[in-house]
């Protein structure tokens, strides 16, 4: 294996891409100091992944980028490649070419490639382990770490000689051992205090296991007790209902029997009163017949009077429309007057207005001829205005003329004065161009002073990017808390959601069953039966209250019918699946108790359970059959005093989960979080979603902020960017002046020749000037006799516009005489229309007037007839009037014979009604008891009812259920006394905790799986240990056998290149892999001696010699020096390199060498030089 290339890229002083081709033997790479020959060593160093920037001639990473020079910007990323020649396959990998890359930028990033692929520092630090190569190995010498080996620390010393000795691979191993063990040794004792807690938790457990196992058996034998208490009450209070039920059906009897002699007498009483309503609607009859003539006999006696009125009203009509009549004929005659004088009116306005059409014609024409004349002058003033915009056309037109002569003239005495002042200034030009030469030199001294302030600015800006990175690095940890929180929310959601989606918490067949109906095990029932506890939505401080409510009902399903309900439990029965109780809602009924107004407003009276959650309507009566008669109040306290009000009747449940059951049992004690969750399992997820919501925007909020400060780092970046360019602008604008000072000689030479060119000028002028004087004489004179002709043609205007004046002034009388006569027209015209509309008029009245005589006269004639018929009929009333009054004393005799009969038939009926009321009397009495007894018999109804409530709420069976628990009961009091001694032994096992069982056995189970878990551990250390020690006693063999093999081969190697003397490497202490190793070095004719001791030549040849000594004993693939044989002098520059030339046979060696010596033994030549300057290129001779 041998390098075969290096590939650089923006490396340091390398800009451009360069590549370095080596073959075996010996390369050297010469050139001047600082023209970048050791930046090839860095390069492989950095490349093998050196960390140190003070090892890489640096104080920051991005120093290893190019940072542009005057004439070149700097570059943003720099990479570095060794091409490795592995077809001994030396390298454990299947390629024959191996390629290592590292890659950096400005903002820090760095990555590392294994043949292009991307990979980690430590997986190319293993695979070049114990190869010599890699940053701690003895294949790369630089400046200084020559004599760093013989007197540096002991522990850099060192390193070197285990690379050596080949022992790095299995120290690192042994390290990555220890730590593991460390790691190990920690798990065992979080794992001991883990196991010591459970420990402590056990025996307690088992305790209150045994305890609450005892509680349950004895709960089961109560509740047995108490099913068959209830059933034998149940029993005792059918017979009470049969009894009664006995005596309501023999006082229904007598009941019908009074009820059949009350429709005997009711009948005979119907039948009477039908004749008495008969008689009184004939009497009805009678007296209506009679008061219709009676009203017919008055109706005739008005009917004569009012005809007699009419007549005396047609009488009075006729003498009014005589008098109209002649009213009409005296209008008539006054409207004829009128239309007469209105016709003479008219015709004096006809003459009227012939008279001021003349006046109007008149006026016209006079206006017309005005207005002829101003139109005539108005032509003539444009004329004239429009010469008098020529001349002052002309006049502008000269005048222009006379100033640019004028200014032409002026320009030349300025022209002829400046260069006469040019020629003065000359001779004193020298001295300020010599002025101008100190102000050049004052100006670089200041440009200077700015390129200091740049580099204070720039260095101030690396104090704030530090300062801003620190705080990102604050943020970042901010960042990574709140994802660790985000993690651990969102792990809690999906436990949450886990336990929702395997409906936790409710009763294993419920939730057997619903989990088949959802993975369609059960067909065509989606969507037709539900759990009732996913039905209701609850408020978060209900959510105790309404769980302990509902009890083992929350596991309820919920039906659309029957039919289905029916289904389920022959499936859950096929399937043995268990039981659970179904609310089929086609049947179900609601329970619902009606609260009173007094209770309602009693302190801690919060509601009826059923009213305090949210459901669907259509669930209704299932929701009130389960907690319709359940009612929330605040604490225990006032639950108790809201119980007594209604006499225990009622389960009533607090907020923290007490219970005062129906007849005054109180259950209560503490809660277990587990087991009170299923309702507020939804919210929870609902909170866990906002606060993850919160979270994320904590999150994006810092990594904002982190983005913000990244941008101010940009900034001012950008800043030192600009800083830096500024100053190289300053250093050119330092290099423009120093041109400038040169420039300044060869304008002095110039000046002469300018003095003689401005002479000739001066000349030019003056000629130019004497022509320019003559031509502006001949303008003026023109000026002038325009000016005269512009004058007369003012006067001309100023004499027609007065003219205008007093003609338009004319004109505007004329015309308002004209108008006001049109006026006059108009209104004699208006005046003429209303007088013919007026006569049109009085003709109309005059007809209309003719023919209302026409109509009175008609209607007149009319009132005459009807005041002759009137009479007729006033004479056949008469005769009605007396016919009337005789019916009608006939009809007053018939009515007073049937008012006699009435009053017998209300005697009759009286008797029969005061037998009826003493039958009713009894009736009452009967209705009463039968009450009584109907009182008694719901009351034992409602006793049967809550028992059989009790039987489910209590005890949570039904009646069916609970006959399977039914005994024979001999002594019901004896039974009860049994009950009451299990229910003090339940009460004297004191706070039983329940959940303790399966508490226990978790907590046993976990505590075995931590045992074991410890005992893993137990082995992994001891495993652990054991390689350890191998590896140690390993290491320490290869060591002494590869040191001892060093010692001698450094004396060897010592004699050869001092000619005589030797040399000894000594282990300080009894540990191998932890002692100090001393250099004792004895040159020819020298006493033995610690080579810290020798002079700075010896030193360096005797650490050559140890180099030397290292690659006999373990070559390496290739070996770059730098500058190593500085410190000889010739002669061990020439043993140096005689050695160099020896072991280029085995390994390639690559050296930065300014010394003749070391060149004559080189295969190859490499020459670096900077052509451009701070750019290094690099020059190729084979000397082979």
């Amino acid at each position: 294996m041998f390098l075969k290339s290096i590939e650089l890229r923006g490396f340091k002083s390398f800009a451009d891409k360069i590549e370095l081709t080596f073959d075996k033997g010996v390369t050297a790479i010469v050139g001047p100091n600082g023209s970048g020959k050791s930046n090839v060593i860095d390069a492989v160093m950095w490349v093998l992944g050196e960390q140190s920037i003070k090892n890489l001639r640096g104080n920051k990473m991005e120093d290893v980028i190019f940072a542009g020079t005057q004439y070149r910007k700097s570059l943003g990323m720099a990479e570095v490649s060794l091409i490795l020649d592995n077809a001994d396959k030396k390298l454990p990998l299947e390629y024959s070419d191996i390629k290592i890359t590292r890659k950096v930028y400005r903002s820090g990033e760095s990555d590392y490639y294994i043949n292009n692929t991307k990979c980690r520092l430590k997986e190319i630090q293993e695979l070049l382990m114990d190869t010599g190569l890699g940053k701690a190995g003895y294949s790369i010498i630089g400046q200084g770490k020559i004599d760093a080996i013989l007197s540096g620390k002991p522990e850099d010393r060192r390193s070197v000689l285990e690379e050596a000795a080949g022992i790095v691979k299995f120290k690192l191993r042994k390290e990555e051992g220890e730590k593991k063990l460390q790691t190990t040794e920690q798990n065992l004792i979080r794992i001991q205090d883990i196991l010591n807690t459970y420990e402590e938790r056990l025996n307690p457990l088992k305790i209150e296991s045994e305890k609450a196992k005892k509680f349950i058996h004895l709960s089961e034998m109560l509740n047995s007790k108490d099913i068959n208490i209830i059933l034998y009450s149940i029993d005792n209070i059918e017979k009470q209902i049969q009894k009664c039920k006995s005596t309501i059906n023999i006082l229904e009897n007598e009941k019908e029997k009074l009820l059949e002699q009350k429709n005997n007498y009711a009948s005979k009483l119907n039948n009477y009163n039908d004749d008495l309503y008969k008689l009184e609607k004939k009497i009805e009859v009678l007296k209506q017949s009679y008061y219709d003539n009676k009203s017919n006999y008055e109706k005739t006696i008005s009917e004569i009077e009012f005809l007699k009125d009419k007549v005396k009203y047609t009488l009075e009509n006729i003498n009014k429309y005589n008098k109209l009549i002649k009213e009409q004929n005296d209008k008539i005659i006054k409207l004829k007057r009128i239309k007469l004088d209105e016709e003479n009116k008219v015709k004096e306005i006809i003459d009227l207005n012939l008279k001021t059409k003349e006046y109007i014609n008149f006026y016209e024409d006079k206006f017309n001829n005005i207005n002829l004349n101003i139109e005539n002058e108005e032509n003539s003033l444009k004329y004239l205005k429009e010469d008098q915009i020529e001349f002052l056309s002309n006049v502008s037109d000269v005048k222009n003329k006379i100033n640019i002569i004028e200014n032409e003239i002026e320009s030349l005495k300025c022209k002829r004065e400046e260069t006469s002042n040019y020629v003065k200034d000359s001779s004193e030009f020298l001295k300020l161009k010599l002025n101008e030469k100190e102000n050049a030199k004052t100006q670089i001294d200041s440009l200077l002073k700015h390129i200091e302030q740049y580099e204070i600015i720039i260095n101030k800006n690396e104090n704030k990017i530090l300062n801003i990175k620190n705080k990102i690095k604050e943020n970042d940890v901010k960042l990574k808390n709140e994802n660790y929180f985000l993690n651990k929310l969102e792990t809690n959601k999906g436990i949450l959601l886990n336990l929702e989606k395997h409906y936790e918490g409710y009763s294993k067949t419920s939730k057997k069953l619903v989990e088949h109906l959802n993975n369609n095990k059960i067909p065509n029932f989606i969507g037709k039966c539900f759990l009732l506890g996913e039905s209701i939505n609850v408020n978060k401080d209900l959510e105790i209250a309404i769980e302990i409510a509902l009890g083992g009902s929350i596991s309820n399903i919920i039906t659309l019918n029957d039919n289905i309900a029916k289904r389920l439990i022959e499936y859950l029965k096929l399937n043995k699946l268990g039981r659970t109780t179904f609310l089929p809602l086609n049947i179900i009924k609601g329970k619902k108790i009606n609260i009173p107004k007094y209770l309602k407003s009693t302190q801690g009276f919060i509601g009826l359970a059923s009213e305090l959650i949210q459901y669907d309507d259509n669930i209704k009566n299932a929701i009130e059959y389960v907690l319709g008669r359940t009612i929330i109040v605040d604490n225990i306290d006032n639950a108790l005093e809201i119980a007594k009000k209604i006499n225990y009747n009622y389960k009533i449940v607090t907020l923290s989960g007490e219970i005062v059951n129906a007849g005054g049992a109180l259950t209560g004690g503490s809660l277990s979080k587990k087991n009170f969750n299923i309702i507020g399992r939804k919210r929870k997820i609902k909170d866990i979603d906002e606060s993850i919501y919160k979270t994320k925007e904590s999150i994006n909020k810092i990594s904002h902020n982190n983005n913000f400060l990244n941008n101010n780092i940009d900034i001012l970046e950008k800043e030192n960017i600009n800083n830096k360019n500024q100053m190289q602008i300053k250093s050119i604008q330092m290099a423009k002046f120093e041109n400038k000072i040169n420039l300044l000689k060869e304008e002095v030479e110039k000046l002469n020749k300018s003095i003689y060119i401005s002479n000739n000028e001066i000349k030019l002028i003056e000629y130019k000037l004497l022509n320019s004087n003559t031509e502006l004489k001949e303008k003026q004179e023109l000026l002038s006799n325009v000016h005269n002709c512009q004058y007369k043609n003012i006067d001309k205007i100023n004499h027609i516009e007065k003219n205008l004046i007093v003609k338009r002034k004319d004109l505007e009388d004329i015309r308002k005489k004209l108008t006001d006569f049109k006026i006059k027209k108009a209104e004699i015209k208006e005046s003429n229309l209303n007088k013919r509309k007026r006569i049109e008029q009085l003709n109309l009245e005059i007809e209309e007037l003719s023919k209302n005589i026409v109509y009175l006269n008609e209607d007149l004639k009319k009132l005459y007839d009807n005041k002759e018929s009137i009479q007729e009929k006033i004479e056949c009333n008469e005769v009605n009037k007396e016919k009337i009054s005789h019916d009608l004393k006939e009809l007053e005799q018939y009515i007073e014979k049937c008012n006699v009969r009435k009053i017998e038939l209300n005697s009759i009926i009286g008797t029969i009604k005061s037998k009826l009321e003493d039958i009713n009397n009894v009736l009452q009495k009967k209705d009463k008891e039968l009450h009584k007894y109907d009182i008694v018999l719901t009351k034992y109804n409602s006793e049967v009812k809550s028992l059989f409530l009790k039987l489910k709420e209590d005890i949570g069976i039904n009646y069916e259920e609970s006959l399977k628990y039914k005994e024979n009961i001999e002594n019901i009091e004896k039974y009860k006394k049994q009950a009451n001694y299990l229910k003090n032994e339940i009460k004297s096992l004191g706070i039983v905790n329940v959940g303790a069982v399966e508490e226990y056995r978790e907590l046993k189970e976990k505590f075995m799986f931590m045992n074991s878990q410890k005992q893993d551990l137990v082995r992994a250390k001891e495993e652990l240990e054991k390689v350890i020690l191998e590896m140690t006693k390993k290491m320490k063999n290869i060591f002494n056998n590869n040191f001892n093999k060093l010692k001698l081969l450094f004396n060897e190697t010592f004699k050869e290149l001092f000619n005589g003397g030797s040399a000894d490497l000594i282990l300080c202490g009894e540990d191998e892999l932890k002692s100090k190793i001393e250099i004792n070095a004895q040159p020819p004719g020298k006493k033995l001696q610690n080579i810290n001791l020798m002079s700075g030549g010896e030193k360096g040849l005797a650490a050559i010699a140890l180099l030397f000594a290292i690659l006999k004993m373990k070559p390496t693939p290739f070996c770059m020096l730098d500058e190593i044989e500085a410190s000889l002098d010739d002669i061990n520059v020439s043993r140096y390199a005689s050695f160099l030339r020896k072991f280029s046979s085995k390994i390639q060696f690559i050296v930065i060498t300014h010394r003749k010596g070391t060149m004559e033994v080189s295969d190859n030549i490499y020459g670096v030089t900077m052509e451009e300057k701070g750019i290094s290129k690099v020059v190729s001779i084979n000397l082979s």
